[in-house]
């Protein structure tokens, strides 16, 4: 009970603009160790009134809206219990640092520390739309200028780079006479993102660190199929004589028309499809399966599939510009934050067997996720240049 008074006390003050440096310290401390009860009734009434926290500078107006319209549907009591309490707990984490952040910035010139700082010597920018673009010819073009309009021409096709940060494929006035299949490879650094539109209409989001094999044009192939190093997601354009195969190291997806996440990175160990719309059927070194929506199969040491209930809106959160995370390990979560900062982590020996839950925006700086990450109390991060220490 006097940890309910005194959160309500406190956030009632921070409210009113009344807070002093130390009330936002114990403020934080206490959403740190807060049970649901408490998180539930905070979050509730500020998606209930969103003008509660007057954003204090018009660059947080768009991130305030962006929070709020995202989150009001997600926690509709009708969730089940477990993906409901992700959701309180990833606005909690949101609307707070939002909040506060703006609080510093409108009360302080040079901002007060919050949120167990990260001791930083400088800090590290998001990633962004980066990608590299390699023709049938070996050609190598970079898309992460700012031209424009056609960038390259293969298979008959003009390729084309949109003013939304996209690539798509265009039919030309000239016929491709050429028998052989013309692959174009599409990839991602450290660091980068990028979106593509497929000859066949499919689209594709491409994680950062990579890389995708595909056909120029699917005409005359009795299959649409593509090869993927890394994570993606897919919306599938439908055909049902062309099915459309992705291939990674461990499985095959075949599909016909329908959304779905693959994450094969080669450091996390195999591949993990994730099922949100439609059918697929996946194949493993010794087993298939064919999977529902809301389903995830991976594949397994053995050459096996497991398949598993998933949280799609976990999955996908990367796509949707999103760290998400829930009971999630401290050396797992931080390949994904140096995949996207295009950092090295270095551990210390004794990191303790914590766990993680929250959400944040992929565009903050790596401070502020890293600020996240330290209301546990278990673990801190010091940034040098491009690496990360993580401590005790």
């Amino acid at each position: 009970m006097a940890a309910r008074e005194n959160l309500n006390e406190l956030y009632e003050r921070f409210l009113r603009n009344e807070s002093e440096p130390g009330d936002i310290h114990l403020l934080t401390d206490l959403f740190g160790t807060a049970d649901r009860a408490l998180l539930d009734d905070l979050v509730r009434k500020q998606l209930n009134d969103p003008s509660a926290i007057a954003p204090h500078n018009a660059e947080n107006n768009e991130r305030y809206d962006r929070i709020f319209s995202n989150l009001k549907p997600q926690l509709a009591p009708a969730k089940p219990v477990r993906r409901l309490w992700t959701k309180i707990s990833a606005a909690a984490s949101i609307i707070l640092l939002v909040g506060i952040s703006s609080y510093y910035i409108f009360r302080n010139p040079a901002p007060y520390p919050v949120i167990a700082q990260a001791k930083k010597h400088n800090d590290v920018a998001p990633g962004g739309n980066k990608a590299y673009l390699i023709l049938s010819n070996g050609e190598n073009i970079s898309l992460a200028g700012e031209h424009l309009g056609i960038i390259g021409k293969d298979a008959g096709k003009d390729i084309f780079k949109t003013a939304d940060g996209q690539i798509k494929y265009v039919d030309r006035h000239s016929k491709h006479n050429s028998g052989e299949v013309a692959f174009n490879t599409l990839r991602t650094p450290n660091g980068g993102h990028y979106k593509l539109v497929l000859a066949d209409g499919t689209k594709v989001w491409l994680n950062a660190a990579s890389q995708l094999k595909y056909p120029a044009d699917f005409k005359n192939l009795k299959e649409r199929r593509i090869e993927l190093i890394g994570e993606a997601y897919f919306e599938v354009a439908k055909d049902a004589r062309h099915p459309f195969i992705v291939q990674t190291d461990d499985q095959q997806i075949k599909v016909l028309g329908t959304h779905f996440n693959v994450n094969a990175y080669h450091d996390d160990g195999g591949s993990k499809t994730t099922l949100l719309e439609g059918s697929i059927k996946a194949a493993g070194k010794h087993a298939e399966a064919i999977i529902k929506p809301g389903q995830e199969v991976i594949s397994s040491v053995d050459g096996k599939l497991d398949v598993d209930e998933a949280d799609t809106e976990i999955a996908v959160a990367w796509k949707n510009d999103q760290f998400m995370f829930e009971s999630e390990p401290v050396k797992p979560l931080m390949k994904d934050v140096a995949r996207w900062y295009d950092v090295e982590v270095i551990y210390a020996a004794d990191i303790p067997n914590v766990r993680f839950n929250g959400a944040i925006s992929k565009f903050e700086n790596i401070s502020a996720v890293l600020k996240i990450l330290e209301n546990t109390g278990k673990v801190h991060f010091e940034v040098s240049g491009r690496k990360v220490y993580v401590t005790k």
